[in-house]
């Protein structure tokens, strides 16, 4: 059956899509117009972010909001329609639509929010937006020491948090427990070295903040968990190579790196000044080369 050009433009599914087509790109140019005047005004980031969020999302259930109203009066006809292609498209979009119960998830169970730092998948850094499909995370790690950004975004389906264990480092306790191992010489003052490695931690680290108190307080009455100790802490563990002190201690997430590089220069200046009573101690081996005897020496038996 021939359809002309007319009678396809005149049909009333073409209007009407033709002006859901039209609503839904004024929309979201509205949305991107108050999404930049919000950037520019709002000097929070935190506040910011989540104006950005607010607003694109509401710029969504507007522009469903509409559509839907638009083709109310054909709701009835197109129900057949959505009904036999609901079983494809679910398929084909299956992906997509766990993605968007992960961020429903996410949204309601709190399981990671921007600014936390995670860890999913293999991946480790900073949440940085969390969109309808995906979480976009600032990597950290890699190629890099230690837990500083390796300039890389990673964007993670949403899906992944029903299938993947989720490490969180901040939620609830901001706080890590860190530790360094510092090896010296059995020949070395262990008392002496224990004491230098306690008064290291007193003066780098700083005294048990209100903050962390709290910060553990708090977590300690959400959950069933055993008291811990937040004070710096050093044991010993000795072997026949050398005499191991373990420094323990609390330490925001954020300063891991630059807390250990305080410690080790402040125990390192420390052990230089005992004059040899405290030695750090190494897995190098020490060779004595001995001289091959002398040609005219007496042997046995000659």
């Amino acid at each position: 059956m021939h359809i002309s050009l007319d009678s396809f433009v005149a049909h009333p599914l073409f209007v009407k899509g033709v002006e859901a087509a039209l609503a839904t790109v004024l929309i979201f140019i509205v949305v991107r117009f108050v999404q930049t005047a919000a950037s520019k005004k709002i000097e929070d980031k935190e506040l910011r972010y989540k104006m950005r969020k607010t607003v694109g999302l509401s710029g969504y259930l507007l522009a469903l909001t509409v559509v839907l109203t638009i083709f109310s009066a054909q709701m009835t006809n197109l129900t057949v329609i959505i009904g036999a292609l609901s079983v494809g498209i679910g398929f084909a979009l299956r992906e997509v639509i766990q993605s968007l119960i992960g961020w429903i998830a996410l949204s309601f169970w709190g399981l990671y929010k921007p600014g936390e730092r995670i860890q999913i998948a293999g991946i480790m850094g900073d949440v940085i937006d969390i969109g309808l499909l995906t979480t976009t995370v600032m990597e950290c790690g890699g190629w890099i020491k230690g837990d500083l950004y390796n300039g890389r975004l990673v964007r993670l389906s949403n899906s992944l948090v029903f299938r993947e264990h989720i490490i969180n480092y901040t939620s609830d306790f901001p706080f890590l427990w860190d530790e360094i191992v510092i090896p010296v010489r059995t020949t070395s003052d262990h008392r002496l070295a224990r004491t230098l490695i306690e008064q290291a931690a007193i003066s780098a680290l700083p005294d048990i903040s209100d903050q962390l108190k709290e910060a553990w307080r708090n977590f300690a009455h959400h959950y069933r968990v055993d008291d811990a100790r937040l004070e710096p802490s050093v044991t010993m563990n000795f072997d026949a190579n050398w005499i191991e002190f373990t420094l323990r201690y609390v330490v925001d997430y954020r300063a891991r790196r630059s807390t250990k590089d305080l410690l080790f220069t402040r125990i390192l200046t420390a052990i230089g000044k005992t004059d040899g009573q405290v030695q750090v101690a190494s897995a190098t081996l020490k060779i004595t080369e001995i001289a091959p005897p002398s040609p005219l020496a007496p042997t046995n038996g000659i």
